[in-house]
């Protein structure tokens, strides 16, 4: 049986995950699902499907994202969530939006133009996320659901070219899934799984590749007896280990890497310092190095991501490499200054690197900071300003871990050392407001 995967965007900043990839679903492998869970396909039939004598009659084509017709008709099913996989935007798809790409970990975002057949709504079936292995993990409260996976092949154009297994709640519910054979090329596929019990507070899909990568498009959640959906919150003890020092990712251009007096470290420099009197255990990761050698008697880690003149595009080819490499807990991002000489527009394309960002590291804590004043763009900043903490809690209603920090207000012109970068008070300035604000997620 074929898996129809949704892309779900990352909200204005930019995070998007999705895969494509070909797989083969066996008629053996999809006649034995999990004795207690309940499947259906929707897809055009295919001789595995025809022969998969457990599974229920297959929905219509044509309503692929629905539960079942009869479930969804006498109203017992209600809607929970439904994500977008490898999309950055919402795509409505039979009535249903299904919001952007999160909740998810591992494998990599694509999409295709190319038109989908099986259904007259393409784009829910454009997007995907495809890895050798990759999960979501939805929270919601305990109760039974049905989820709704949606597929397409949009790489592989042959049988047995990609197959692979999907587990919702650690119970197997798609073995050898071939979705060129379920369906075809560039054809929806729809996989409907019910009777899924929650105890622990998440929902989790994990998709384990077989041959090729494994992929998804999509999915929505249903409940029949009250489950919901839960709003995030983010759970300080989940973002750095106890164990070993805390990694932050430094990210940013010149003022990230401490211009003017780089050797003095910018404001690293007296964010470690008031980590290590309050305790607490960091390392500074990036490619960059610069800055004091020890700091309060303590080696001073001198990595860092920041680059003198670039702009958020130049930033965003960082991700994920050389910026992830050192696998960060937290990333403080303070980037847009270079592009105020030509103005604020176009605010959600340029800041699409915290869409990146999340997608890479969709456990790290994201710090999004306000950028400080130029006197010489003080309007443009302002209206730059202004839409990021929109920006950040679109990406916390998505799930991810993001908090906006305030650089900007407060920021006196005479902490300035020539208009543009902090002088060493300014970056003492900074430095206090990074420590404020990460804190208590500090082991």
């Amino acid at each position: 049986m074929n898996l129809r995967c949704i892309f779900i965007p990352l909200i204005a900043l930019g995070f998007a995950g999705c895969v494509a990839q070909d797989s083969t679903v066996s008629s053996s492998s999809e006649a034995a699902p999990a004795s207690s869970v309940t499947t259906t396909s929707s897809s055009p039939t295919s001789s595995s499907q025809a022969s998969s004598s457990s599974l229920t009659p297959p929905v219509s084509s044509s309503s692929a994202a629905a539960i079942s017709s009869s479930s969804m008709a006498s109203g017992e099913k209600t809607m929970v969530m439904a994500i977008n996989v490898g999309a950055r935007e919402a795509a409505t798809y039979n009535g249903i939006e299904y919001g952007r790409d999160q909740f998810g970990s591992g494998g990599t975002q694509n999409s295709t133009p190319d038109p989908i057949a099986n259904t007259d709504e393409d784009s829910l079936f454009q997007s995907e996320r495809y890895g050798e292995a990759m999960s979501y993990s939805i929270p919601v409260t305990n109760a039974t659901y049905t989820v709704v996976l949606h597929f397409v092949e949009m790489y592989q154009t042959a049988n047995a070219m990609r197959t692979f297994d999907v587990s919702i709640e650690d119970q197997t519910v798609l073995s050898a899934l071939d979705i060129h054979d379920a369906a075809g090329h560039d054809t929806a596929y729809s996989y409907t799984a019910e009777n899924l019990a929650v105890s622990d507070g998440k929902l989790s899909i994990t998709l384990t590749a077989r041959n090729d990568n494994a992929t998804l498009s999509g999915f929505a959640i249903y409940s029949s007896d009250g489950g919901q959906f839960v709003e995030p919150v983010i759970d300080s003890s989940a973002v750095c280990p106890a164990s070993e020092p805390c990694r932050i990712l430094p990210f940013g251009d010149s003022i990230t890497d401490g211009v003017p007096a780089t050797g003095a470290g910018g404001y690293r420099a007296p964010l470690f310092e008031l980590a290590v009197n309050a305790g607490k255990s960091i390392t500074f990761v990036g490619g960059n190095q610069n800055g004091p050698a020890t700091i309060a008697g303590q080696p001073f880690p001198q990595n860092h991501q920041g680059h003198s003149g670039w702009t958020v595009a130049q930033i965003n080819d960082l991700i994920p490499s050389p910026a992830f490499d050192g696998s960060p807990h937290i990333v403080l991002l303070h980037i847009g200054t270079n592009d105020m000489w030509n103005g604020p527009n176009g605010l959600e394309g340029r800041l699409e690197s915290l869409d990146d960002i999340l997608n890479e590291a969709p456990n790290a804590l994201v710090a999004v900071a306000s950028i400080i004043p130029w006197q010489d763009h003080a309007a443009r900043i302002a209206s730059y300003n202004q839409a990021i903490p929109g920006i950040v809690q679109a990406q916390v209603d998505a799930g991810f871990k993001v908090i906006f920090v305030d650089q900007f207000q407060g920021f006196p012109s005479q902490e300035l050392a020539d208009g543009i970068h902090p002088n060493a008070a300014g970056y003492e300035r900074m430095g206090q407001k990074w420590f404020d604000a990460i804190e208590s997620y500090l082991p």
